[in-house]
């Protein structure tokens, strides 16, 4: 019979946990609040964080924060070329958090189509491309996970 919380070990309901300690994390947005703070805590039971984000200098920031384990990856995310690139910076990457996002609100007339490129290139390609690039590895180990951050901003309309 399954233990109370599920069926799976240290699960959550029917949610499978996973231990980070040792785990390769990339996350991308890392310089920004929930990114930051996945990052702190991931570092905190013992990930290596390669922190990804547009910006150097906040993300290097964190990174001497963190200390030993953490290391500071710039891209940025809307362009294809960074994007192509990221994971053979990453090396070895057990755990993609995708939480990069490009915030959007405002009527739909009022974007160039080079604001709707930009946010889905950041929002949907990218996330996808570097899932699609870090599976094969993590499937050929046994082990990986792949989390995908998003807004309920999305849900209403404005």
């Amino acid at each position: 019979m399954p233990a109370p919380g599920g069926p799976w070990p240290g699960s959550f309901g029917s949610v499978p946990t996973m231990n980070p300690a040792g785990a390769r994390v990339l996350i991308t947005g890392a310089n920004g609040g929930i990114g930051t703070a996945v990052a702190r805590r991931l570092h905190a039971a013992g990930a290596t964080v390669l922190l990804s984000g547009r910006q150097r200098e906040p993300l290097e920031q964190l990174a001497a924060q963190l200390g030993a384990r953490a290391e500071a990856l710039v891209a940025d995310l809307a362009d294809r070329e960074q994007v192509a690139t990221l994971p053979e910076r990453a090396g070895t990457v057990d755990v993609l958090v995708a939480n990069a996002a490009l915030p959007a609100s405002g009527r739909l007339v009022e974007f160039t189509p080079e604001q709707i490129d930009r946010a889905l290139d950041v929002n949907l390609r990218a996330p996808n491309v570097l899932a699609r690039a870090l599976a094969p590895g993590m499937a050929d180990r046994g082990n990986g996970h792949l989390v995908f951050i998003s807004s309920l901003a999305g849900k209403a309309g404005s």
